[in-house]
């Protein structure tokens, strides 16, 4: 009785407040977006502006198996942990802020690097801590749409800021940068209040079946594997999109086309999200294997016609690739919860995030390489491997129902 009591709604609506307001955080302190402007307009130097993906992305993967074998364990009250990951990010995305203001050239460089990468290892924490809260609050059936509703709400909110600026008229002005920063930043410490509420307590013993190391346990669950090779091949709905962006920035000299990809991006979470969160529940891996599909179609148009196509063609493209995109995501994200439990859950996680980590970094310099000496024909390649992705999904195992 005092478990169907802990899986109520309340946390199921104190979660979603807590995962759109970080989701929301995430994209106003986007190394793609806002820290390249910002950065640029002070006086960063150019090559601190090509690391800030590789250090924000990856480093918030690459160290989840350091963090579960060293500090996860020591954490019995995952929410605490969780807090301690939000705070993190959250005081250091307002010294970012400081920082910019305050310094200049190289000080400022080595000041946002070593900010960067505590950023990045406090949503690290919170990307291993969360699945274990998600899974323990709430039951199996409601997963995908705690999800995926959190990413429309975050989407929705981000066409609304969108919609304001296009219609505004105003330039980015740096004021407003650091406004969006310091935002985000709070935004996070906001999430962490959130986060009192809950209390996910996790008995040591209960994770005595998740102490094995990397390798052994990689080699020990064929699932797991399964896994991180579907993630890493179905990787590729993320990695395609940048190429239609700069196609299409190539061929068509407009730079407003930028505000439509944003407002397109925010617009396909807002719409499609919940509503793969909800096929999610019913068939994790059904509804990857159909956004899988999804996204093929777009990337072998993009490949084979995306240089002869007229710019709306290009930004069809580019939303119907976001559709399947957060597809896969919710299905996987769901499909992860569902499949493990307490005692193999945060390994799996661990693992799993770690190797994709690396995954993304060899992928992200290998595709950079080949996109200089091929174009925008390299997409056909990374749609092929999205296809042995979707046969490979087949090999994953299937989520038993709970009771």
């Amino acid at each position: 009785m005092s478990n169907e009591k802990h899986r109520s709604k309340k946390p199921f609506v104190i979660l979603l407040i807590i995962s759109s307001l970080t989701k929301l955080a995430d994209l106003l302190v986007s190394p793609k977006t806002t820290l390249p402007y910002i950065l640029t307009a002070s006086g960063a130097p150019s090559w601190l502006i090509s690391l800030l993906v590789p250090i924000k992305e990856s480093g918030s993967l690459l160290p989840q198996w350091l963090l579960k074998t060293q500090v996860a364990h020591r954490f019995s009250n995952r929410t605490a942990l969780w807090r301690l990951g939000a705070l993190i990010q959250g005081i250091g995305i307002i010294l970012l802020v400081v920082t910019i203001i305050a310094a200049q050239n190289n000080l400022l460089a080595i000041i946002v690097l070593i900010l960067l990468m505590a950023i990045a290892g406090g949503r690290a924490i919170c990307s291993l801590t969360m699945k274990d809260i998600q899974a323990e609050t709430i039951q199996q059936g409601r997963r995908g749409k705690l999800i995926g509703l959190a990413s429309s709400i975050s989407g929705g909110l981000t066409l609304l800021s969108s919609i304001v600026f296009v219609a505004s008229e105003q330039p980015l002005t740096q004021a407003i940068s650091y406004g969006l920063l310091i935002v985000g930043g709070l935004l996070f410490l906001i999430a962490l209040l959130c986060s009192l509420f809950l209390h996910v307590e996790y008995d040591p013993k209960a994770e005595e079946g998740d102490q094995q190391g990397f390798m052994q346990l990689v080699r020990s669950e064929p699932n797991l594997r399964h896994i991180i090779i579907s993630r890493i091949l179905l990787l590729h709905s993320a990695l395609i999109v940048p190429f239609v962006v700069s196609s299409a920035a190539t061929n068509n000299d407009s730079a407003s086309s930028l505000a439509y990809f944003v407002g397109l991006s925010a617009f396909a979470s807002l719409i499609s999200s919940y509503v793969w969160g909800v096929f999610s529940d019913k068939g994790a891996v059904a509804t990857l294997r159909f956004a899988t599909v999804i996204c093929i179609a777009a990337a072998v148009c993009v490949g084979m016609w995306i240089e002869q196509l007229p710019s709306y063609a290009s930004l069809i493209l580019f939303f119907i690739l976001t559709l399947g995109h957060a597809g896969i995501r919710t299905g996987r994200k769901t499909y992860l919860l569902d499949i493990t439990d307490r005692s193999n859950r945060t390994g799996y996680v661990a693992a799993a995030n770690s190797c994709v980590g690396i995954g993304l970094l060899l992928l992200g310099a290998f595709y950079a390489y080949c996109y200089s000496q091929f174009g925008v024909t390299i997409v056909l390649f990374m749609a092929m491997l999205m296809a042995i992705g979707f046969v490979h999904s087949f090999l994953l195992e299937e989520v038993k129902e709970s009771d």
